[in-house]
């Protein structure tokens, strides 16, 4: 049986609890990684909407821990992975053909996810092969490699507002300019004080704010599941920034990322909500975009070499 949305989460809860130690301190071996998603037999092409949507909240709290310190898992890779290989078949019609930019945007971002990605079930000769491999790719193209999730977190961040305005295209177009009124509660937090967009509101008519886009989609636009979900990611966001999620994602992107403590956790963060915001919408008709998926990586993994439209698996 497929791993469920409630298996999920207690993993990934699980894995979260046995990595904290007194103090404050982070521990992570084997005591923890025997709660990760792949040790325990969960499958990403096989589990329904709503397990997907848990994978995605329980591995992005994963890399956020105090002090925003922890490592991208081959878990993510692979979830991050299929989520691509999903969202870009051509049954789960996302982007029209006008959006064609956005779906190269969401393209790269995954690719650079996955450039520094390696199976952690090759045997010793095989990883032999591998590095070999990449020694003989040029330096630029190792580097690359090397520092692909700082690369990702300039990409992930245009990605996710990218998404957001996609998904609320009844108020603000790609552009960020605003085709209908709309407020947003100001920072601080005092009941009844709004910002106000409008299209023919002065100053206000454009809106490419990641913080009152995120506010936007979620008051006005997400699904409750979704939105749910969401709301996890940015409850810890919360519990470790000490501010409203929303704000910290902004304050991330807008001060040079935070002093970049960690790219990779701001990374992983970033595309996992932008991949929830991706699937949203999709519920009721996953159960096929997963077959016509699947029939794609059974069908491409029969020919001889990848093409760039492979994502799923990661290696």
């Amino acid at each position: 049986m497929p791993a469920t949305a409630d298996e999920i989460t207690r993993l990934c809860d699980d894995w979260l609890a046995a990595v904290m130690q007194p103090g404050g301190a982070i521990a992570i071996g084997a005591a923890s990684e025997r709660f990760r998603l792949r040790a325990n037999g969960v499958n990403f092409h096989e589990i329904d909407f709503d397990a997907l949507c848990a994978s995605l909240v329980g591995l992005t709290k994963v890399v956020l821990l105090p002090g925003l310190n922890t490592v991208v898992d081959a878990d993510h890779h692979l979830l991050w992975s299929w989520c691509a290989e999903a969202l870009l078949c051509h049954r789960a019609q996302v982007f029209q053909a006008e959006q064609r930019e956005l779906r190269e945007l969401l393209a790269t971002a995954i690719h650079c996810a996955l450039a520094g990605s390696r199976n952690p079930n090759l045997r010793p000769s095989d990883w032999h092969r591998e590095n070999l491999i990449s020694q003989l790719q040029s330096i630029h193209t190792q580097e690359l490699a090397g520092s692909s999730l700082l690369a990702l977190v300039y990409l992930a961040f245009p990605l996710l507002e990218g998404l957001l305005k996609l998904r609320c295209a009844a108020f603000v177009d790609l552009s960020g300019r605003v085709v209908a009124d709309f407020d947003v509660p100001k920072r601080g937090g005092e009941l009844g004080r709004v910002k106000e967009y409008g299209p023919e509101r002065p100053r206000v008519r454009q809106c490419n704010s990641i913080r009152d886009l995120l506010m936007l989609y979620r008051a006005q636009v997400t699904g409750d599941a979704v939105g749910r979900n969401l709301d996890e990611i940015f409850a810890r966001l919360e519990q470790l920034e000490e501010k409203p999620g929303p704000d910290a994602l902004a304050d991330w992107r807008n001060s040079s990322l935070h002093g970049a403590r960690s790219f990779s956790t701001i990374a992983g963060t970033v595309i996992g909500c932008a991949l929830l915001v991706a699937i949203d919408g999709m519920a009721g008709r996953y159960g096929d975009v997963r077959e016509v998926a699947l029939e794609g990586v059974i069908r491409r993994q029969q020919m001889p070499g990848r093409f760039g439209d492979n994502f799923y698996p990661p290696w």
